[in-house]
């Protein structure tokens, strides 16, 4: 299979893509450039997307991925894909061109249609198809897609180079393996002649049993086998999808969850903005309160400490004056007491001295006298009492001020106030990322996973039954007849036959992926380079085991590599198997150096990308494959490069010739 072109119009940052991705035998290297959030992934789901079609769940999602230049118009715009691509059958290229159109129907709902275009024959099916024609048609389509590039292959080819570690994760290795043994290298049909000879020979013995109960028996026996297979195959199926799922949404799941926190944050920050804002809403209130406040009593607050300042000691002297008469005042006897005293003395002179020319009467009004002439003159008796303490409180009251304090608060409240404007904006801009936020994929990766672990507990209780169950169907000893069944006997071989057929093969298989993958990981892996001495496939389908072994004789285990090391042993893994595979697919890598170091980019460069592939699409920024240092390196086997273009502004993308503005030509 050779893609030879791409068109992508109103897809993501795409307006209008066609970029011709066409190789030659000795340039088979397809080289984009650009930098991160520049379109290089974007035009790997192009590709992608093309090939088997967007899974397109609702108005939302199709919103989403409109381009943004039309999304305000996404219920009248479409989403158009459309692939050239070319492949053999019966060793006759084909040519064909794919093309997937998206839009929403007056309700809303996404539809598809397609269209393939197979040397002039022409199948295309849409919503509007009925079921009938449509179901042929689609399985025309599909067949030609899975005869070139399977989906359920597609990853191993189509690939994101930072995340090929995940499959050498515990439990996952073997199943890789084997799926590629079985299905890329196509030792999936002796298996399914292996399986469909058991049957024949378990059903043809159950006709040979003269007995009926153990006829009966054996075929009750035989078929619930069949069932216990039947249901191990699916959840095998269910198990793969399960794996299949949580490999490629792995990276989803991390943005997602991580999003999820994100979105915690964002609403934190709303409450904090809102909070903030209607503290100053509040202050400005209580502000304008105590500034009427103020102004309300403005003598209170700057009238009277003047008065009381400038008439202070004048107000003093009076108090003192006051407070000394008052002191007085309180010294001298009233009438009642001089009445009392001039009493005393009157009877004294009589009884002492018989002396009674002066009354009683007579005496208390000349001491009353004496008192009145002897009092100080008041010059503020024009004062009374309220207007006295008046002037006590005015000088010795404290008086505060609250004009500079109230001064400080308009200040502040002015900075508080131009900022509400900001952050009504920032609380919107929070609000729109977190409206809409889809976290259902959270959830059913959870799911997927808790899935695995039943799936695995279901599995091997199922291969529990089997045994049990054919353990019971080898008590039924078969005497020959005296007159020969040669279909029996065939029956009989055509199993073991078919097994043996798919070992051997696997042997012979086997042995040129050891040597493939022995020689690129020796000059390859760059922390044990020069010195793997062997890489060992077993050599039975039911029980593949995948190892590496020192020149030492000791075993390299995978699980101790770091994750650079990981991505190269993945990578020619994936190298061996598609060169010795029933598939000739292209080979699409995003992020092209994933973890590697500085000495495994050399060799990657050098010795990996330039014989991958008979075509070889690599999606690069300027850190991955640097102008000044490596692309010299593949220079000679490129074929076209070119750069993406995003405009910021204008929300799209465009491609131009050249990597990152060097020419390809300058450097052969």
């Amino acid at each position: 299979m050779l893609i030879k072109k791409i068109i992508a119009r109103n897809f993501k940052t795409y307006l209008d893509l066609e970029l011709d991705l066409s190789v030659t035998e000795d340039n088979p290297i397809i080289l984009v450039g650009g930098a991160n959030g520049g379109g290089k992934t974007t035009l790997f789901e192009s590709i992608y997307g093309a090939l088997y079609g967007l899974k397109i769940k609702n108005e939302r999602h199709f919103q989403e991925i409109v381009n943004a230049n039309n999304a305000s118009n996404y219920k009248t715009e479409k989403i158009f894909l459309e692939l050239h691509f070319s492949g053999k059958v019966l060793n006759q290229e084909q040519r064909y061109v794919l093309s997937r159109t998206y839009a929403l129907n007056p309700k809303y709902k996404p539809v598809e249609s397609v269209k393939l275009n197979m040397n002039g024959n022409i199948f295309k099916y849409g919503t509007a198809t009925s079921y009938k024609d449509r179901i042929r048609a689609e399985t025309e389509v599909n067949k030609i897609i899975k005869a070139n590039l399977p989906e359920e292959l597609s990853h191993y080819f189509l690939f994101d180079a930072m995340e090929s570690g995940n499959l050498l994760k515990e439990d996952q290795l073997n199943r890789v393996i084997r799926e590629n043994i079985e299905n890329v290298m196509g030792f999936n049909k002796y298996l399914q002649l292996s399986k469909a000879s058991q049957t024949l020979y378990e059903s043809h013995t159950a006709q040979r049993l003269k007995i009926e109960n153990e006829r009966k028996e054996y075929l009750s026996l035989t078929e619930k086998k069949k069932k216990l297979n039947d249901k191990l195959q699916r959840l095998s199926n269910d198990l793969n999808i399960a794996y299949q799922y949580t490999i490629a949404n792995k990276g989803f799941y991390e943005d997602s969850k991580a999003g999820l926190n994100q979105e915690t944050a964002l609403k934190t920050k709303v409450e904090e903005l809102e909070q903030q804002t209607a503290g100053t809403i509040v202050r400005e209130k209580s502000y304008r309160e105590e500034l009427d406040k103020f102004v309300r009593n403005m003598e209170q607050y700057v009238g009277l400490p003047r008065l009381a300042s400038t008439l202070k000691t004048e107000i003093a002297h009076i108090l003192k004056v006051k407070s000394e008469l008052a002191l007085e005042e309180k010294n001298q006897l009233s009438e009642e007491q001089l009445s009392d005293i001039a009493l005393k003395i009157s009877r004294y002179l009589e009884t002492k001295h018989n002396f009674t020319a002066v009354t009683t009467r007579e005496l208390t009004k000349y001491l009353l006298k004496d008192v009145e002439n002897s009092s100080l003159t008041d010059p503020y008796a024009f004062l009374n009492d309220s207007e006295v303490r008046a002037l006590s409180k005015l000088v010795n009251d404290s008086y505060i001020n609250p004009f500079p304090q109230l001064h400080q608060q308009k200040i502040e409240l002015n900075i508080s106030i131009a900022s509400i404007e900001v952050n009504q904006r920032r609380i919107e801009d929070y609000k729109k990322q977190i409206s809409g936020k889809d976290y259902s994929l959270l959830q059913a990766y959870e799911e997927k996973q808790q899935e695995i672990k039943r799936l695995n507990q279901e599995i091997e209780d199922l291969k529990l039954d089997i045994q049990k169950t054919e353990n019971r169907l080898h008590r039924f000893d078969i005497q020959p007849t005296d007159e020969p069944d040669p279909i029996y006997e065939t029956l009989k071989k055509l199993q073991p036959f078919f097994n043996t057929a798919a070992n051997t093969l696997l042997k012979t298989k086997k042995q040129q992926i050891e040597m493939e993958m022995r020689r690129d990981l020796n000059q390859l892996l760059i922390v044990y380079q020069d010195v793997i001495d062997r890489v060992e496939l077993s050599e039975d389908l039911k029980d593949l085991t995948f190892k590496i072994y020192h020149t030492n004789g000791n075993e390299i285990f995978l699980n101790q590599l770091n994750t650079a090391s990981k991505q190269v042993v993945v990578q020619c893994l994936l190298k061996a198997l598609h060169q010795y595979g029933d598939y000739a697919p292209p080979v699409m890598i995003d992020t092209v150096m994933g973890v590697l170091d500085e000495a495994s980019r050399a060799v990657v460069l050098e010795h990996y990308f330039p014989t991958l592939s008979h075509q070889t699409i690599l999606l690069s920024s300027d850190s991955e494959i640097r102008t000044n240092k490596d692309l010299n390196k593949i220079a000679p086997f490129v074929a076209k490069a070119y750069t993406l273009k995003r405009d910021k502004v204008a929300q799209q993308t465009s491609i131009v010739e050249g990597y990152f503005d060097v020419q390809i030509e300058d450097y052969i």
